[in-house]
């Protein structure tokens, strides 16, 4: 039993840790080893990208698939491998895929299943999933197409009086159809609207004043807009390790937005799996599952993001190396810059970045992403220090529209899967100027109190192993960002939860009958959660007003950071 004389000192040490806190992307003193010899190794982790297109082709082919999709119009929307692990939760490399289909023409969704070997047949199979998150890029073009094809917009479109772009939010249903929206902007007034596109019957659906609503004011703020896209299908999976003279430092999986699990057409960004601090486990699985945004009055409405579309970013090719299509490793000394830093929605990268850096923290192995949903630009990124700091981060970019002048939130939800050392975790609640760290022994839900530097320590219970969870300034709480009054679409800022489901299936990652709002509360049940595998969700909440405050990303192309960026920092103690 660990005596008061360690939860002592611990506490006293949390308190001193917890009661530094700095803007999300800060430098603190500097403090690396310039004469050490990083290494990053990074190679393919389960089927690669040729067995994955492979498997595609074949279920778009099978006779399983044709048997019940025939001459109707439809399409692969989603395609992503399934998890697998085993007794020691060590994941595995997938084996099997699933692969989901909308049937335009019957407004139906069916999900194939198949083996990467071919060795099984493919199973097909009707289900409920509506499909209503998001639009893949190739949706949209197509839509493209249809609108130059319409007798009243197409010569408008061809002639370069209206620009096209993809809207929020990227989908209306009428009827049950389920119809594509596209952005259309007057190039003479500014003045945006919105129209919807049936695959169905290839036709333009003009809303009228059922319309989602659209910038009216012929003004329009953000960067201007690339028209690259962004893309949902990226494929293949990466093991990352990193040395420091020969020294083992940092062991993980990096699976790209666009193979990232959560809600089959949303994801949660940048994924790690099985991340290991010098040879001890840390985290079985982090990611943000849950991304939205919430209009001011008279704003554009409430949306629920997705993050699986990735867009472009400027990643330096010149001596840089791709072990796996769509993770770019930098040569030493280089870095991405995302729109964020730069300024410019183009670039020549799509995937994940990944490089070393050291800002004040040591040598950093860094994973940087852009993802694109309609105008907005979101930039993940993940920090893992040679202290064994880990800081993932969120920035928040928007391209030309009228909608991103209004006020606005945006929230984002990572979801921790802690296994200190291994999955039988205990956790306690620290704050300044209390003298003992207070255990959490049932599912609970938390808000941050930065007046006490409220934090969240989860240790080994079998050893002394522990993270804290810090809180950064810019992450604000969710009860502050529109006064004193509880924001119920902001929901919260911490839950404390039992792991649900299996390691083969993990149970509550996307929260239950919700397209907007997170809603997360249902799964607090009063579970007890000491000695168990503990499971931490932390909201950030981010004021946006690109009107005023466009200017006011740091932009220095060393590091996303300044008052856009939000997250916590996760800190080893007595590793």
């Amino acid at each position: 039993m660990k005596n008061y004389r360690k939860t002592y000192c611990l506490a006293a040490m949390l308190c001193l840790t917890a009661s530094v806190f700095a803007f999300a992307g800060g430098e603190p003193e500097r403090r690396s080893r310039r004469d050490s010899t990083y290494e990053i190794k990074a190679v393919p982790w389960g089927p690669n990208g040729e067995q994955i297109e492979s498997a595609r082709r074949r279920v778009l082919g099978s006779p399983e698939v044709k048997d019940l999709l025939g001459s109707t119009a439809h399409r692969l929307l989603a395609f992503n491998s399934e998890d697998r692990a085993d007794s020691n939760k060590n994941s595995l490399p997938p084996t099997h895929f699933l692969a989901v289909f909308y049937d335009y023409t019957n407004d139906r969704t069916f999900i194939a299943r198949g083996d990467y070997a071919g060795r099984e047949r493919i199973s097909v199979s009707e289900s409920d999933l509506r499909m209503d998150v998001s639009a893949t890029h190739e949706e949209i073009l197509d839509a493209f197409e249809v609108v130059s094809r319409d007798p009243d917009l197409g010569a408008a479109y061809k002639r370069g009086k209206i620009e096209l772009f993809a809207p929020m939010p990227p989908l209306s249903f009428i009827n049950g159809e389920r119809l594509v929206n596209i952005g259309v902007r007057d190039n003479a007034s500014g003045v945006d609207r919105i129209i919807g596109v049936s695959f169905k019957n290839g036709k333009v659906v003009d809303y009228g004043e059922d319309a989602p609503r659209a910038s009216v004011t012929g003004s329009n703020c953000g960067i201007p807009n690339s028209g690259q896209g962004a893309s949902t299908s990226g494929t293949g999976t990466l093991a990352v390790t990193t040395s420091i003279s020969q020294q083992t430092i940092w062991e993980m999986i990096v699976v790209r937005p666009s193979m990232s699990s959560g809600n089959v057409n949303e994801g949660s960004g940048i994924e790690v799996r099985d991340v290991k601090y010098k040879g001890k486990s840390v985290l079985k699985r982090g990611h943000a599952p849950i991304l939205n945004v919430k209009y001011h009055p008279g704003g554009c409405g409430n949306f629920r993001d997705w993050q699986n579309a990735e867009g472009f970013f400027q990643a330096p090719d010149a001596g840089s190396s791709e072990p796996v299509p769509g993770y770019r490793q930098l040569a030493t000394g280089q870095v991405a810059q995302t729109a964020v830093e730069s300024g410019n929605d183009s670039g020549n990268f799509q995937g994940v970045a990944i490089y070393q850096q050291d800002v004040g923290l040591g040598l950093e192995l860094v994973l940087v992403t852009e993802m694109n949903a309609g105008w907005y630009r979101y930039i993940m990124e993940w920090r893992f220090a040679e202290d064994g700091t880990i800081r993932p981060r969120y920035g928040f970019g928007s391209v030309s529209s009228g909608c991103v002048c209004a006020a606005r939130n945006h929230h984002v939800y990572w979801r921790f899967d802690f296994d200190i050392v291994s999955p039988n975790n205990d956790v306690y609640k620290v704050e300044r100027g209390r003298k003992f760290l207070s255990p959490i022994t049932t599912e609970t839900k938390m808000f941050r109190n930065y007046q006490t530097n409220r934090s969240i320590l989860i240790e080994n219970s079998d050893g002394d192993e522990a993270y804290t969870i810090v809180p950064n300034i810019t992450d604000e709480e969710a009860y502050n960002l529109e006064g004193s009054v509880l924001q119920t679409f902001g929901a919260g800022d911490l839950w404390i939860l039992k792991f649900a489901g299996s390691e083969n299936s993990p149970g509550e990652i996307d929260d239950p009958n919700s397209t907007n709002a997170a809603n997360i509360d249902p799964w607090v049940n009063s579970e007890a959660i000491g000695n168990s595998d503990a499971v931490i969700w932390y909201g950030a909440h981010q004021f946006r007003n690109d009107a005023t405050s466009l200017t006011n990303f740091d932009r220095s192309g060393l590091v996303m950071g300044g008052v856009h960026t939000v997250g916590p920092d996760l800190r080893p103690v007595r590793w």
